[in-house]
């Protein structure tokens, strides 16, 4: 008799790499990556086996590589469809309604998803890790809005230097992360009672980031001899 081959659910992952997922953005999210192990992880998410995790993931770096990526996916499709939105709106030539897309994308998830909350102290997290080298070393493929986003305001700063615009840019990816971030730490997911201090701290990001990246370069001070 042949053994059944392992189920894949709809993600692509077996049910066990799902259960070890969830249970792991969770844990990473409300007590830190640096803090939960592998172990507490496997036996949170009910296996039996504690080897599990290395066994889908090959280390701990893995799963929390797995954990961000999995969100980034369904975070770039909305990205998309903004940047769809503000060009079919004729407004792909605002640099502010193109900042807009690339940071209320993840402002919503936060906000509409059960998961985003979770997902963006945990993402806050990885990005504030020096080994992790997020953005560098995640599949170019989900952070393609990032890259059209990126395109669109380029287009629109030909002035300014490469370098001051890719460093510029950095800052919106993380801070923006970062803010999400507090803001959840601070105020627990989105409801009616702070919904409207949300909205208004995105607007603000929003605005401050627009700015930022637009701001002109000033002149480098004289060197002041000793």
């Amino acid at each position: 008799m042949h053994k059944n081959p392992t189920r894949i659910d709809a993600s692509g992952t077996t049910p066990t790499a799902t259960a070890l997922l969830d249970v792991a953005e969770r844990l990473f999210a409300r007590q830190g990556i640096a803090t939960v192990s592998l172990r507490q992880i496997v036996i949170a998410a009910g296996q039996g086996n504690l080897s599990a995790a290395h066994y889908h993931f090959g280390s701990r770096e893995g799963l929390i590589r797995a954990v961000v990526e999995r969100r980034m996916r369904t975070v770039d499709a909305i990205r998309h469809r903004r940047l769809d939105a503000i060009e079919a709106a004729g407004r792909g030539g605002e640099l502010h309604a193109i900042v807009g897309a690339a940071v209320e994308t993840l402002a919503e998830v936060v906000r509409s998803t059960p998961w985003g909350p979770d997902y963006v102290r945990v993402l806050a997290q990885a990005l504030f890790d020096p080994d992790m080298r997020l953005l560098e070393t995640t599949d170019p493929s989900l952070r393609s809005g990032i890259a059209r986003a990126r395109a669109m305001a380029r287009l629109l700063l030909p002035a300014l230097p490469q370098a001051s615009f890719d460093a510029r840019v950095g800052i919106v990816h993380h801070e923006t992360a970062y803010a999400l971030a507090r803001w959840v730490d601070r105020h627990g997911p989105v409801d009616d009672t702070n919904r409207r201090g949300y909205r208004a701290m995105v607007r603000g990001l929003v605005e401050f980031m627009s700015a930022g990246l637009s701001a002109p370069v000033l002149p480098a001070p004289n060197r002041v001899r000793a």
